[in-house]
């Protein structure tokens, strides 16, 4: 993260202003949330959590700034019924998650025992963070990489939420870095691209 919060304030200078704090303070509690959950100690993992939380909540409301800035037509085209519609797979996705999750948390042991609220909400959180990604302007410059790489964030979660609380999964921590890092920097670069459709990539 500490990489990635450089690369961005070195090439932000044309986001907005009010976009470019929030993100940065989003990456800021990625790389707090990193540091707590590191240290695979119980007692942190909520504190891990409520540090990602903020983060996603941050990244929503720099994601809002970029729509409320963006072209009158994408604005106009947010009606309440087209953002239910849009909203759909992403309902279905907490249901899903929340369908696997919830016998498990329900239990009541030391690992599970008061996580079961903080979870559900952080579920909501995470997916939508994606979904307001996705209801951002798709002509802009670094639209796909944004969302993509929000895709690649729950999916993150979510593989630390099943090998936490439902079953452990083949070498866990590859996947789960490989989809985070994946997923911070798609959001990093195409948060430049929008300002900035001339960074790469890669």
């Amino acid at each position: 993260m500490p990489v990635l919060i450089v690369l961005f304030q070195l090439n932000a200078h044309n986001n907005l202003s009010l976009e470019r704090r929030y993100l940065v303070i989003a990456f800021l509690f990625s790389w707090f949330g990193d540091l707590l959950l590191m240290q695979n100690r119980n007692d942190l993992f909520l504190f891990g959590l409520v540090s990602f939380l903020l983060a996603h909540i941050s990244y929503i409301i720099a994601f809002m700034v970029r729509i409320q800035h963006g072209k009158p037509k994408l604005r106009r085209q947010l009606t309440v019924s087209n953002m239910i519609i849009k909203s759909i797979p992403f309902l279905a996705y907490i249901a899903l998650m929340l369908y696997i999750l919830s016998p498990k948390l329900n239990t009541n042991t030391e690992e599970t025992k008061g996580l079961l609220v903080p979870v559900v909400l952080y579920t909501f959180v995470v997916v939508g963070m994606t979904y307001t990604s996705y209801l951002r302007d798709r002509e802009a410059p670094g639209f796909w990489t944004v969302f993509v790489g929000a895709v690649f964030f729950v999916l993150s979660d979510s593989l630390i939420a099943l090998n936490r609380f439902v079953m452990p999964l083949p070498t866990p921590g590859l996947f789960i870095m490989f989809t985070y890092g994946l997923g911070q920097y798609l959001i990093t670069v195409g948060s430049l691209q929008v300002a900035d459709k001339n960074v790469k990539i890669c």
